[in-house]
């Protein structure tokens, strides 16, 4: 009896010891993790690549911005342009919590649909302010600004909040600002970006946008689905359909455009430009379609360097 106690306490002491139970749940929320990340790693690139205003919107570095743009449309009889300045300035030991801001636009009367003239412009268009940041994270963005628009001369305060809520194959992007002006009262507006990973070079966002004003009789949004490829770390294209719409004083489609957005970063890490191609169909010319061509160059100096996302093999 001792030799065979013996044979079966050698026969345990060999059996591998057992693995904690896996359940199938567990397994699902890491799945989902992942492509979360996958999904955000995408997003943060192209927003920051394409120096988008969901990325300007929240990057508290000190960044100068200069851009120049030539909007040209086929019956015009002369280009349009464009020139923005702005400068953001991180306050020292505030780790990154409040940042000042100034910023001046100028253009002539008409500039480009889907780059200019967007439902949510940025909050550093032709402005000059404080934004405080009170609460940062990948999940959610909460900040207030308060300044001075230098265009019209009117005070605004307000607080800006973000959250990303994910799901299974894509997140869901929520924006809410609230601005109250001086002279014209208080704004809303709000954003939903539906974004997904389509595969390691494509990424597909569609962006609802829409803006209240206490001063205008209606509601006017934009829904614009847009395709992101990214041909390397230092340039990409983006196809987008932009539709505008106004309620008031009938809910009517107001234009239509296609545009192909090719930027790239060149010759210095700081310098960019962009090549525009568009066709336009506006109410105000009975939906008649007119082509069109953005030339934009951008340099960049100090903020967070658009990320190097690495696209996989």
């Amino acid at each position: 009896h001792a030799g065979c106690l013996a044979t079966a306490s050698v026969a345990r002491a060999e059996e591998p010891p057992a693995l904690p139970e896996t359940r199938p749940e567990h397994t699902v929320d890491w799945a989902q993790r992942n492509v979360s990340a996958t999904i955000n790693s995408a997003a943060q690139w192209a927003d920051s690549f394409f120096d988008d205003e969901r990325f300007v919107a929240e990057d508290a570095s000190t960044k100068l911005r200069l851009r120049e743009s030539v909007f040209l449309e086929h019956d015009e009889s002369s280009p349009e342009t464009k020139t923005k300045v702005s400068l953001s300035v991180d306050i020292p030991k505030t780790k990154k919590r409040l940042r000042v801001f100034v910023a001046s636009e100028e253009d002539t009367n008409k500039t480009p649909d889907t780059l200019f003239n967007r439902v949510e412009n940025s909050e550093e268009s032709a402005a000059a302010g404080v934004q405080f940041f009170a609460g940062r994270s990948e999940k959610r963005n909460i900040s207030l600004t308060a300044g001075i628009k230098l265009d019209s001369v009117e005070f605004f305060i307000g607080p800006r909040y973000r959250r990303t809520f994910k799901f299974d194959n894509f997140n869901l992007r929520f924006t809410q600002r609230v601005r109250w002006f001086t002279s014209r009262g208080w704004e809303a507006t709000t954003r939903f970006d539906f974004e997904r990973l389509l595969s390691k070079n494509w990424f597909f966002r569609h962006s609802l946008d829409g803006r209240w004003r206490a001063e205008d009789p209606g509601y006017r949004y934009e829904i614009r689905p847009s395709l992101i490829q990214q041909l390397a770390n230092r340039k990409a294209i983006e196809y987008q359909w932009n539709n505008l719409f106004e309620t008031d004083p009938n809910h009517s489609l107001e234009s239509s455009t296609f545009l192909v957005r090719y930027r790239r970063n060149f010759l210095r890490k700081w310098l960019f430009y962009e090549i525009n191609p568009q066709l336009a169909m506006r109410d105000e010319d009975d939906f008649n379609p007119k082509a069109g061509i953005t030339f934009q160059l951008e340099i960049v100096f100090g903020g967070k360097d658009f990320l190097r996302r690495q696209r996989g093999g």
